[in-house]
């Protein structure tokens, strides 16, 4: 018998699905939506693969899946094939949504209503890198804590305010987790190891992945600041401390820094040695970097992403913004306007 390549596909889809209600396998589907980040969903998938190889009894199934059943683009051009469309599945299962740093606001109502089904009757659903998006547009995030990759933060707390978003790297749940993608997808599926076999299981399956596991995966994603910029200089560290949490509504330097014990002219040489630029403009870019992800990111006018980067003049943030990314705020605007983007 003569199957068609997408044919051929379902049915292995279909076969491992039985084959995991037979034989009471936990089994995933991971939905790929356009712009998926390919290191997310497959580092997520990786662990399983690795206990089911290690063990006499697979404990795991997975399948890839989209919305239409054709391949998905990735962030990374690649065309990644999948077993199928967005299927039925049992109670037991787990929806993982995938997206990318693009086309994370582009699940289709249909996606949704689906999502928010298999949640009501019993099933668990997750989101690794900015599937958290979906999530939150599905309604599933009213009373559970979230996270996604950090430097898509600004514009979730835009989108969706009123939601707690945590930096951490992974938020396991009964009925939603979360990953902030990357290497954090890896601690998605060692801490379900974990919840079903035990640390230690989960830890050998981590050092075959050359994998720190550790019971801490709920740790925040990037690096301590004294690692960021390169100094464990206590004044740098905690003035730059100080002007990530005040993004939003920034504060006169003076007032940064008059709690510190060395002068301003030492903190001045300090930023130029380790940082080679001045603490005023490190605060200023750390704004700007605020502002354009909010404009790659949201429908926000340029007067709207001005104000909330914590500028008081359309035309100085402008003259900023060109300075730093080589074109004007309303460039970015116009061509986030021109990409029909569901909201």
């Amino acid at each position: 018998m003569y199957l068609d390549p997408k044919s051929a596909a379902r049915f292995r889809s279909d076969e491992a699905l039985c084959a995991a209600e037979k034989d009471g396998i936990r089994h995933f589907q991971f939905l790929l939506l356009p712009g998926a980040n390919m290191l997310d969903f497959t580092a997520a998938i990786e662990p399983f693969r690795v206990f089911n190889s290690v063990t006499t009894a697979p404990a795991y199934s997975w399948s890839v899946v989209s919305e239409t059943g054709e391949a998905v683009a990735c962030s990374n051009g690649i065309s990644f094939p999948v077993d199928g469309r967005l299927a039925a599945a049992r109670q037991t299962d787990c929806l993982v949504v995938c997206s990318g740093s693009t086309g994370y606001m582009e699940a289709s109502a249909q996606t949704l209503q689906w999502l928010r089904r298999h949640v009501r009757f019993g099933g668990a659903v997750a989101a690794i890198g900015t599937g958290a998006f979906t999530l939150a547009r599905a309604g599933l995030a009213a009373n559970a804590d979230l996270t996604l990759h950090w430097s898509l933060f600004p514009v979730f707390e835009e989108k969706f305010q009123g939601i707690n978003c945590r930096d951490a790297r992974t938020l396991p749940g009964d009925t939603l987790s979360c990953s902030a993608g990357g290497s954090a997808s890896l601690d998605f599926a060692l801490s379900t190891i974990q919840e079903d076999f035990g640390f230690e299981t989960a830890r050998r399956v981590a050092e075959i992945c050359l994998h720190d596991f550790g019971n801490d995966y709920s740790r925040a994603q990037r690096h301590p600041v004294s690692k960021r910029v390169g100094s464990r200089h206590p004044a740098i560290v905690s003035i730059v401390n100080k002007m990530e949490q005040t993004i939003h509504n920034p504060v006169p330097l003076n007032d940064l820094v008059r709690d510190e014990p060395i002068s301003m002219r030492q903190i001045e040489r300090l930023f130029k040695q380790h940082l080679e630029t001045t603490p005023l403009q490190y605060y200023r870019n750390l704004r700007l970097e605020r502002a354009r992800a909010l404009l790659l990111g949201t429908d926000m006018s340029v007067l709207e992403t001005a104000v909330a980067s914590g500028f008081t003049s359309v035309a100085n943030f402008s003259k900023h913004y060109c300075r730093r990314f080589g074109e004007r705020p309303t460039a970015d605007r116009k061509a986030v306007a021109s990409q029909s983007v569901p909201s």
